[in-house]
C-alpha cells in the first residue's frame, strides 16, 4: 500500500509553473530520497502533501487522504520539516518543545531522551540566543519526536555538521526500521544515498527519467581528479575536462579510469580521486547550463 501517490500534480505561483504533471508514488515504510537544484520544486511538492500549496491539476493521496480538503487529518498524521527552519524566537527551547508538540496524542519519549542527550540544547535559554545549528536541532526534535505514520524532512541536515549529520542518518533508519514512512531532500548527495532506498531527481518541476540519470552517473564515474607535478603530460585517453581554482585537474577518460591513472608515472601524481558522482556535477549533465560548482 502507498503513502503517498500522486498522478498529473500541477502547481503555479501566478504564471509561473512550479510543478508539471508530476507523477509518484511512495510505499507504506519506505525512505525516498529527493534531490535536485533550487528552484526544481522538491520545497513545492512537499508543502502540497500538508496542503500548504494549492495544486491547480492532477490528484495527491497522502495516507488515504486528500490535502485539499483533508490537510488537518494529514497533519495529526505527518510531520513536516520545512527547509528554512521557524522557531519562535521569544520561547525558551523547552517551551517551544511543549508547543510543538501538544498537536500530537502519542509522542516518542526514548527517542526525544536520544535526541537532547545527542544534542545538548540549553532548554531553559531563549531560542533567539541559539546559533542556527541549534535551531536546527530544535526544529528536528520537534519533528521526529511525535509518533506519526509520515515524515516530510525538508533538507534536515541544514546548518549541521558531519557528526550530527551522521547521527541523524541513524535515527532515519530506525525510524523506517520501525515502520515509518520517510520523504526527505538533501544536498549531501553520498549520504542520501546510502539512507534511502529511491531517490528521485526533481529538475524544472518534473521528475528525470532513471535511464538519463543512470548515463549521467556512469559519465561521472571516469573522470578523474588530480594533482600533478608541472609538466606532467596526459596518457592517451582522457581529456582534460576542467580545472578548478584549487588548481584541481579534472581528466574524463573513455574507458577505466583506473587503468588510465595507471599508466601515470607514480611520482608524478600527488593526489588523485576516481569515481566520485558530485551532485553539482549531475546538475551539469542534467540541466544544461547549471552554474558549475553553484550550490544547488
Amino acid at each position: 500500500m502507498n503513502a503517498l501517490a500522486v498522478a498529473g500534480l500541477d502547481v503555479a505561483f501566478g504564471p509561473r509553473a512550479v510543478l508539471r504533471g508530476l507523477d509518484l508514488t511512495v510505499a507504506r515504510g519506505e525512505l525516498l530520497g529527493l534531490v535536485g537544484p533550487n528552484g526544481a520544486g522538491k520545497s513545492t511538492l512537499l508543502r502540497a502533501f500538508v496542503g500548504l500549496v494549492p495544486r491547480r491539476a492532477g490528484a495527491v493521496d497522502v495516507l488515504g487522504l486528500d490535502p485539499a480538503r483533508q490537510s488537518l487529518a494529514i497533519r495529526r498524521r505527518c510531520c513536516y520539516l520545512p527547509g528554512e527552519t521557524g522557531v519562535y524566537q521569544q520561547m525558551t527551547g523547552a517551551a517551544f518543545l511543549a508547543f510543538a508538540h501538544g498537536f500530537y496524542p502519542a509522542l516518542q519519549r526514548a527517542l526525544q531522551e536520544r535526541l537532547l542527550a545527542q544534542f545538548q540544547l540549553p532548554l531553559r535559554q531563549r531560542v533567539r540566543t541559539y546559533s542556527a545549528g541549534m535551531k536546527q536541532k530544535l526544529a528536528l526534535v520537534a519533528t521526529l519526536v511525535p509518533d506519526v505514520d509520515l515524515y516530510l524532512l525538508d533538507e534536515p541536515d541544514r546548518a549541521l555538521d558531519a557528526s550530527v549529520r551522521f547521527f541523524l542518518r541513524d535515527v532515519l533508519l530506525d525510524l523506517r526500521g520501525a515502520g515509518k514512512t520517510i520523504v526527505l531532500s538533501s544536498h549531501h548527495l553520498s549520504e542520501i544515498e546510502s539512507l534511502a532506498d529511491r531517490m528521485e531527481f526533481l529538475a524544472g518541476g518534473a521528475l528525470v527519467a532513471p535511464d538519463r540519470i543512470a548515463a549521467a552517473r556512469a559519465r561521472l564515474r571516469r573522470r578523474v581528479r588530480l594533482h600533478l607535478a608541472p609538466g606532467t603530460a596526459l596518457p592517451p585517453g582522457g581529456r582534460e575536462f576542467a580545472r578548478e581554482p584549487d588548481g584541481t585537474l579534472v581528466v574524463e577518460t573513455d574507458a577505466d579510469p583506473l587503468g588510465w591513472l595507471a599508466a601515470l608515472p607514480a611520482e608524478r601524481v600527488r593526489s588523485a580521486e576516481v569515481g566520485t558522482v558530485r551532485l553539482e556535477e549531475l546538475y551539469q549533465l542534467l540541466l544544461p547550463g547549471q552554474p558549475a560548482g553553484g550550490a544547488p
